[in-house]
């Protein structure tokens, strides 16, 4: 364990141990230690010290007022990172799915600006209908996301219909299912980097919930792409651990991207704000919850999916960034790190 690291590790057993003049002493050893990339440190030192104020509910990163939008950043990410391109894999996976259809639903979850779904409609040009359902908590988002699949059908020559719903994805009523099997058919899922905000509801894990309601609809196929750690469940200190090592190859990534100054700089804002969530956010107000790729695996299994095997992935055109086709995924690394992975799933 590197200096920094093992400074932060004392900082968050103070936490742990509810000691707040533990916890600020121990920051203040931290702030005089050096690390590879500073402001790497600075960002969970941040994190710690918000720890020290009362707990304050600052809600989704999405939906905060704290500059650059945190979805305009991604669009930066998405630009320079070539593990961004996750995306584009999963596209690649519900084509064959799509094949012999005149028309087609998508179910669109987190859907951001649509750049996935807008893909998948420019691709499946065979398609002569298409039902996007948007489900994001932000209605900016949205609102792009329709001008952008509607621009996409007038190129496809593709009549879209795009349905949008401002809504948490845990937060779907029996009403929004019943809507969706009324459809279109097949159905297809997108869900990019995105169910990883959903939280445990009163009645359990969220997540299963999800899936087994996606089961019993009877998609075509799910594409998932989520990042590979484990900032779930884990205790703090586990979960500063697995944050400092998964944040810090990332950091490590743009760093090693041809992107200039400013926007390496926004792209690590980007994480920044995640790592301020994982570290310093009040437990009932976290939206930043990765999981290993082997639990979204085990997820997906026990729901009554099946993960498919995936399609040679092209190189990703940059040293260190590699995407390796395994047996259930396609795990997205940096210099032998996984990163993230995109898995596509079919029920049984």
């Amino acid at each position: 364990m590197n200096d920094a690291l093992l400074l932060l590790d004392r900082a968050a057993a103070a936490a742990e141990a509810d000691d707040p003049d533990r916890l600020a002493a121990a920051l203040d050893r931290a702030d005089a230690v050096r690390a590879d990339d500073m402001l790497l440190l600075t960002f969970f030192l941040a994190g710690l010290r918000a720890r020290l104020a009362p707990p304050t509910a600052r809600g989704n990163p999405y939906l905060r007022d704290d500059g650059t939008a945190q979805i305009d950043l991604f669009a930066v990410m998405l630009r320079h990172l070539p593990l961004l391109r996750a995306g584009r894999l999963a596209t690649e996976s519900l084509l064959p799915h799509l094949h012999g259809a005149t028309r087609a639903t998508v179910l669109a979850l987190g859907i951001g600006h649509g750049g996935q779904e807008r893909d998948l409609i420019a691709r499946a040009d065979w398609l002569e209908q298409v039902t996007v359902v948007g489900v994001d908590v932000a209605p900016d988002s949205l609102a792009a996301a329709g001008r952008t699949l509607h621009a996409a059908g007038r190129q496809a020559r593709t009549a879209v219909d795009v349905q949008q719903v401002a809504r948490a994805t845990e937060d779907l009523d029996d009403a929004f299912w019943e809507a969706l099997a009324r459809l279109p058919r097949p159905l297809v899922v997108t869900a990019s980097f995105a169910l990883h905000h959903m939280r445990d509801t009163p009645g359990g894990d969220a997540r299963t919930a999800l899936l087994r309601r996606l089961h019993a609809q009877r998609p075509a196929a799910l594409a998932l792409c989520e990042p590979d750690s484990d900032h779930h469940r884990a205790p703090l200190r586990t979960r500063l651990a697995n944050a400092w090592q998964h944040y810090g190859t990332l950091f490590a990534a743009i760093d090693a991207t041809g992107a200039n100054p400013a926007e390496k700089g926004a792209m690590k804002r980007f994480f920044g704000r995640e790592i301020l969530d994982v570290v310093g956010a009040p437990e009932e107000d976290r939206h930043e919850r990765h999981e290993p790729t082997a639990v979204w695996l085990a997820r997906l299994t026990a729901t009554g999916f099946r993960p498919q095997p995936q399609q040679p992935a092209p190189p990703l055109g940059q040293p260190g960034f590699t995407a390796t086709r395994r047996a259930t995924h396609t795990e997205l690394a940096f210099k032998g790190v996984p990163l993230a992975a995109v898995i596509t799933a079919v029920p049984r």
